[in-house]
């Protein structure tokens, strides 16, 4: 029976790991190869290698950036080098070298917050939920959602990205939660992705007070008092919670598990999903937000529920 390796490629880190059922063993760890192409090429190859994986196996893979459904390139990584790279076929291709016959559709790869959502759904914070909409808020945000433990794809494989769109439009300067209008990564201006993450909150800390803080000590502010760091994080929790109220309401989800750095602030989380469930339709009688139960394990586990589902398919 073919075995399942999942491989997370981190900025840091390539971690792999082999699932057997319902648990997940990881077996390895080394150094993400930030070279070239070829370099990374052949550290995944001699990874799973050394992982011993053959080739009627299988191999999942999460990572940074959007991945195009129509033609399996990589968008917008981490990585530059593997920006536009079928990166599924490349490693068929090196893998099947080794191996001496080709490896043919036996690898899949996905986005990490499509990954981490997954996780959560199926073995995390959204387990025995129907619907659940996971959400990552770390340097920028993203999100995905799953329905009974299958991910939602739309257009082009994407689903569930809130962090996208000119949701932050131009406003009276006296209105809680103005912000400024900033470029996007996606080409975008205004997008929550651009305020809702840590660097967003740093970027609203500097707008309105002309100080610069990092993420943590203005939410550590917020906490003790600090009349500046309360007035960022009011208008960092009125525009997040109104588009996640907003996207809540679009997708009836029952529970949202919170993942990346900044979930980890209790108290922020707590007031987040205290104006999320004033704005929403049909406020939830449990908690909405949670932090997601999986941590940095979310994009191994999260490759391998995809994988299961996949194996599930008739």
């Amino acid at each position: 029976m073919p075995r399942h390796y999942c491989i997370d490629i981190g900025g840091s880190f390539v971690r792999l790991a082999v699932g057997d059922g319902q648990t997940l063993n990881q077996i390895a760890e080394r150094p993400t190869p930030v070279g070239n192409l070829t370099d990374f090429l052949d550290g995944v190859t001699e990874t799973v290698l050394a992982g011993g994986m053959h080739a009627s196996d299988r191999l999942g893979i999460s990572i940074t950036g959007s991945i195009d459904a129509s033609n399996g390139t990589v968008q917008a990584a981490h990585l530059p080098f593997l920006t536009e790279i079928d990166l599924a076929a490349n490693l068929e291709n090196a893998l099947g070298q080794f191996f001496g016959e080709p490896m043919r559709h036996s690898i899949i790869i996905q986005n990490d917050a499509d990954c981490f959502a997954q996780a959560e759904a199926r073995f995390g914070a959204g387990k025995d939920r129907d619907n659940v909409f996971a959400i990552i808020i770390g340097t920028g945000i993203g999100g995905a959602q799953v329905y009974r433990n299958r991910l939602i794809r739309g257009f082009g494989g994407a689903a569930g990205e809130w962090g996208h769109g000119p949701f932050v439009q131009k406003q009276d300067p006296s209105l809680q939660g103005h912000l400024p209008q900033i470029a996007c990564s996606c080409g975008q201006t205004g997008c929550i992705n651009t305020v809702g993450g840590a660097r967003g909150l740093e970027a609203i800390h500097l707008f309105h007070n002309h100080q610069t803080l990092d993420s943590r000590q203005i939410v550590d502010g917020w906490i003790s008092g600090d009349k500046a760091c309360r007035r960022s994080i009011s208008s960092y929790i009125s525009i997040v919670s109104d588009a996640l109220a907003v996207a809540l309401n679009i997708t009836g989800a029952e529970i949202v598990p919170v993942g990346g750095g900044m979930s980890s602030a209790g108290k922020l989380l707590e007031a987040l999903n205290g104006a999320v469930q004033q704005k929403v339709l049909l406020p939830r009688p449990d908690p909405l937000l949670v932090r997601g139960k999986l941590g940095e394990d979310g994009g191994l586990w999260g490759i391998y529920a995809r994988m299961l589902a996949e194996s599930s398919e008739p």
